[in-house]
């Protein structure tokens, strides 16, 4: 019994087949992500440390060495990829499809926090699911309104507290590239002259300063039921903090000199104030971004993996419209959206429609 006559004798049967298959594409069309190009890659964490003015050579040693010995055990790892590069090392691990990604972040944190010894000027490690290499699904770049003279360099914190995260709580943004930012920083300007004054060298001052720079656990004490913790809070938080940290406190013993006539009777002490200059400046910059030959500051938001980026974008131009009229324009900013990667997506999905319209009415005609 061939197919046709099968279908002109049981009807029901085959409307009840054609809408069956059409209810079950109609549930998975619902279900498949929309974005511009499949994800082809495998599910990855990217860990970034950075440790600036370090050579790649002391990069490598320091820093991207140690963790690959914790995290090459790794539950589902199926590769490492590290890199080491001037004032940063990056560590990206690739793991098998089908795991559950939530653990994996928790068991990769874990795992980095066995890391020790880290060099002093390092930052911690940050971890992301994204990178640069990602491509990106909106970029945007900020400039001055006419009567705004600030320096756009100056605008760092602002980029990272208010705007960062503020993008990076949306759900399918899987992170926030920044472009042409910079940091604020507490500067300690020695003067050499001062310095052989008072006879003291610059590894002195570095070791003072990291002497107070820190915290400490003296322990606990118990009291009856209750048990108190207690520990000594000595980060340095201000440029008169600093100021104030002791070089030295001592009675000069030497005499026929200007320091011996100076301390002579009393000790003389010495601070940081008086042989440096302390004050809260920005780093330097080793990149800038311009728009149209104006200063300005770029960033762009990659998606997560199986994002749907119609949606995703939806709540990114929701979140556009309410940072351009609220934050940034008290700042004396304009947000400019320059890519939209939803343009190209709806675009193929008319193309799409449109081939479908056509096809369907020439098996018609024919």
């Amino acid at each position: 019994m061939n197919l046709i006559r099968l279908s002109i004798e049981r009807p029901t049967a085959v409307v009840a087949m054609v809408l069956m298959i059409v209810l079950f594409g109609w549930v998975s069309l619902q279900k498949v992500p929309i974005q511009m190009a499949p994800d082809v890659r495998q599910p990855v964490i990217i860990i970034k440390t950075n440790w600036r003015g370090a050579a790649p050579s002391e990069v490598e040693r320091e820093i991207v060495t140690k963790q690959e010995e914790e995290l090459k055990g790794l539950e589902g790892v199926k590769r490492i990829v590290s890199e080491a590069k001037h004032n940063q090392g990056v560590v990206t691990l690739e793991f098998n499809p089908g795991l559950d990604f939530n653990r994996t972040l928790l068991l990769t944190a874990n795992r980095l926090d066995r890391v020790t010894g880290y060099p002093e000027e390092a930052d911690e490690p940050t971890i992301s699911t994204s990178g640069t290499d990602d491509n990106a699904i909106a970029w945007f770049t900020l400039t001055r309104t006419k009567d705004n003279e600030r320096s756009m360099g100056t605008y760092g914190d602002f980029l990272r507290d208010v705007i960062e995260g503020r993008y990076e709580r949306i759900n399918g943004v899987g992170g926030v590239n920044l472009y042409g930012d910079n940091e604020r920083e507490l500067q300690v300007i020695i003067d050499p002259l001062k310095l052989a004054f008072y006879r003291l060298t610059i590894p002195e001052v570095i070791q003072r300063l990291r002497a107070e720079n820190t915290a400490v656990t003296g322990g606990d004490v118990n009291e009856g039921k209750r048990r108190y913790v207690v520990r000594t809070d000595g980060e340095l938080n201000t440029p008169s903090d600093v100021r104030n940290i002791l070089l030295r406190s001592e009675k000069s013993a030497r005499s026929g000199s200007e320091r011996s006539e100076r301390f002579e009777g009393g000790f003389g002490r010495v601070t940081v104030g008086d042989v440096a200059t302390v004050h809260v400046a920005y780093k330097e910059r080793f990149a800038r971004a311009r728009q149209f030959g104006v200063p300005a500051l770029g960033f762009n938001l990659t998606r997560e993996q199986g994002a749907n980026v119609l949606e995703t974008m939806k709540e990114i131009r929701s979140v556009t419209k309410e940072l351009a009229e609220g934050p940034i324009k008290k700042a004396g900013l304009i947000l400019r959206q320059i890519y939209d990667e939803t343009e190209y997506i709806n675009s193929s999905i008319s193309l799409v429609t449109q081939n479908i319209y056509y096809g369907g009415a020439l098996a018609i005609i024919v």
